[in-house]
Formats: C-alpha cells, sequence, structure tokens
C-alpha cells in the first residue's frame, strides 16, 4: 500500500510496524496465570447500539412506564413545561444537554414522591421549517411554488421530522 508522498518503502516501513503492533497484542502476557482477578458474567463492553434497544422494547413490553404513572396517581403533581424545538433538523448536543437538565429536574422531583409530568413537543410551523424546505429545493422548483404548497411541504417535512427526533430523544435516554 502505498502512502501518497512518502513512497513504498515508507509505506512498507509503516505496514511493519503495524504488523508488529498487531504481533504483540496477540501474545499472551506471562503474567495472565499469576495475578488472582475476580470473574464475573458481565461482558467487557457495555455495547450499548445493541443493549440499548433491546432494554427500551423490554420497557415497552413490560410497560414500566404506565405502571410508574399508576404508582403515583394519587401523589402531587409536579409539571415541567418544555420549550419545544424546531422540527426542521436532526437533534444536536444543545438539544441532548436541554433534556438531560430536564431529566435531572424531573427525578428530583420523583424521589420527593412527586408525580413529574413531561409531555415533549415540537413547534411544527413557522420560518425556520419553512427556510429548510426551500433550502432543500432547487431555484426553479421554489420559483414554481405557491404559498399553499410550500406550506404542504412544509407540514410534510416537519410530520417527518419529529418522528425522526422522538426517536432521537428516545435514545438520548
Amino acid at each position: 500500500v502505498a502512502v501518497p508522498g512518502r513512497g513504498f518503502a515508507a509505506a512498507a516501513a509503516a505496514q511493519q510496524k503495524q504488523n508488529q503492533k498487531q504481533k504483540k497484542k496477540k501474545e499472551e502476557s506471562p503474567y495472565k496465570d499469576t495475578i488472582l482477578l475476580p470473574t464475573t458474567s458481565f461482558q467487557l463492553r457495555g455495547n450499548s447500539p445493541v443493549r440499548e434497544p433491546q432494554i427500551h422494547k423490554q420497557w415497552e413490553e413490560r410497560r414500566i412506564y404506565e405502571r410508574l404513572a399508576i404508582e403515583r396517581k394519587d401523589a402531587p403533581t409536579f409539571t415541567l413545561h418544555d420549550g419545544p424545538p424546531y422540527a426542521n433538523g436532526s437533534l444536536h448536543m444543545g438539544h441532548a444537554l436541554n433534556k438531560v437538565l430536564k431529566d435531572f429536574i424531573n427525578r428530583y422531583h420523583l424521589l420527593q414522591g412527586k408525580r413529574a409530568r413531561y409531555v415533549p413537543g415540537w413547534d411544527t410551523h413557522g420560518l425556520p421549517i419553512e427556510l429548510k424546505v426551500l433550502q432543500d429545493m432547487k431555484p426553479e422548483e421554489r420559483a414554481k411554488l405557491t404559498s399553499i404548497k410550500l406550506r404542504e411541504k412544509a407540514r410534510k417535512f416537519a410530520l417527518k421530522t419529529v418522528d425522526a427526533q422522538r426517536d432521537q430523544f428516545k435514545r438520548f435516554g
């Protein structure tokens, strides 16, 4: 494999160095059997991309959220009014921080014995969504666009984005 600007000799040396590193990893440590380490059934890696959806599915199948709500139906209610995100694209770290902070507040009130009501929503109308739709269109398409057609396209885009963001929020936890 040639490395641009470095020539074949440098590429061969780099490949040899990489092969040596892999060989060292494969060799067992001479101390492996001399150290008494505890054993566990836990995996070394959490593998969250696989495990997280499985856990969400179990919670939904067991109706955990509904059961928690029933247990606290007579408790004092705490309601957090959420300023919703625009449905104009994928979520980013600002959204994650926002939801984490709100989650802290809700969990605090749950620990105080209250029933925490948190119903997220989305801002699915207005200029940010229309601008996103226009941005994704070709200039000749924009020239033929009526305000009614723009709103129809914005509505379809917003609903599609809400579904995507809902899934992303679930992945946030």
